[in-house]
């Protein structure tokens, strides 16, 4: 019986606290890489990518996304593979990470002017290992962060079949 309520408990512990732990460093480390590059002398891929989106209304589309992600894979470690779609609901990504697969889902919105996951969830395997809410706080924070300190901001967003459609304004 002793050795049920230690199982219990090591379960208890691995999903409370364990679990959401390694999601938000992991999503602190890849938020930090992203804002200040692989490198010191690095300028950042977020702060550049930012700076880059004219104002006004910007289309996304799946491949221009992918390509992107492709291009900067360095950056996204542990992730060893990402493949990102566009749906009516929302945005989903298969993605390879620990030498585990999954598929997170999400809705994106805006919220006091402010862009955060709606219902993000991580199916398959990784699932099991990762919590997405706490790894996608950290980078929801350094977007919108990145997005006030170059005084820029996103008064509408989109997610049709293929693209993803921002309105960005600056301030």
């Amino acid at each position: 019986m002793a050795l049920i309520w230690l199982f219990v408990a090591l379960v208890a512990l691995y999903l409370f606290w364990l679990r959401p732990s390694l999601s938000r460093m992991i999503g602190e480390q890849t938020a930090l890489r992203l804002d200040t590059g692989s490198s010191a002398a690095a300028t950042g891929v977020l702060p550049t990518l930012v700076a880059a989106l004219p104002a006004g209304e910007v289309r996304i589309s799946e491949q221009e996304a992918n390509a992107y992600l492709q291009a900067h894979a360095d950056l996204l470690a542990p992730i060893e593979q990402a493949s990102l779609r566009f749906v009516s609901d929302g945005l989903e990504v298969d993605v390879r990470a620990f030498g585990l697969d999954g598929t997170a889902r999400m809705g994106l919105a805006l919220q006091n002017g402010r862009v955060i996951a709606l219902n993000p969830r991580l199916d398959g395997p990784l699932g099991r290992l990762v919590a997405l809410d706490e790894l996608l706080a950290p980078l929801e924070q350094q977007l919108n962060d990145q997005l006030e300190a170059q005084g820029r901001r996103i008064t509408d967003l989109r997610i049709i079949p293929g693209a993803l459609v921002v309105t960005l304004t600056d301030a």
